[in-house]
C-alpha cells in the first residue's frame, strides 16, 4: 500500500530543525556545510528563515566559506511554499514558488523557474521523506549552463 503523499503544509513542518548539507556546482566545485531552519519571528509562524553556512571547495584545492539565507513561507491557496530573497540586492523579492504534487522517479518533485537577467534558474525540489529531500538547479543562459545539485540530510538530535 502506498504512502499518503505529503502536502506542501506537511512539508514545510517537517523542514523545521537542522540538517546537513552537501552540494555539487560541477566545474565550480562542492558546498559543505549545515542547514537551519527555524521560525522567523514568533507571531509569523507561516515563515521558516532558511540559513545555510559552510565551505566551497574548489576543483583547484581552495576552500571558502560562505552562507546563504531565504524565507520560506507557507500559502495555503494554493498550497505552496514560497522562497523569498534575503541578500540585500534583493532582498524580499521572490526566488520561487514551489507547488508538490508531481511524482518523480525519487520522490515529490515542485519545480519553478527563476529568471535572472538572461539566465533561468529551473528549481526542482524533490522531497523523499522527514529525514531527506534534494534540490536541482539547472541553470541555462547565454552566462550561465550547469547544474546545482543539492542533498539535505536531516541531523539527528543529540
Amino acid at each position: 500500500m502506498n504512502k499518503p503523499k505529503p502536502a506542501a503544509s506537511d512539508i514545510f513542518t517537517a523542514l523545521a530543525g537542522q540538517w546537513s548539507l552537501e552540494r555539487d556546482l560541477g566545474d565550480v566545485g562542492r558546498f559543505v556545510g549545515d542547514v537551519t531552519f527555524e521560525k522567523a519571528e514568533p507571531t509569523k509562524p507561516e515563515i521558516l528563515r532558511y540559513r545555510e553556512e559552510g565551505f566551497l571547495t574548489r576543483p583547484d584545492g581552495k576552500q571558502f566559506d560562505g552562507y546563504r539565507e531565504y524565507d520560506f513561507v507557507l500559502h495555503k491557496d494554493p498550497a505552496a511554499i514560497e522562497l523569498l530573497f534575503r541578500d540585500p540586492l534583493s532582498f524580499g523579492n521572490r526566488y520561487v514558488m514551489l507547488q508538490f504534487g508531481e511524482d518523480a522517479t525519487d520522490g515529490l518533485c515542485a519545480h519553478d523557474i527563476h529568471p535572472c537577467g538572461e539566465d533561468f534558474y529551473h528549481h526542482c525540489m524533490i522531497w523523499q521523506d522527514d529525514g531527506h529531500f534534494e534540490t536541482k538547479i539547472k541553470i541555462t543562459g547565454p552566462k550561465k549552463n550547469h547544474l546545482l545539485h543539492s542533498i539535505y540530510q536531516r541531523k539527528q538530535s543529540d
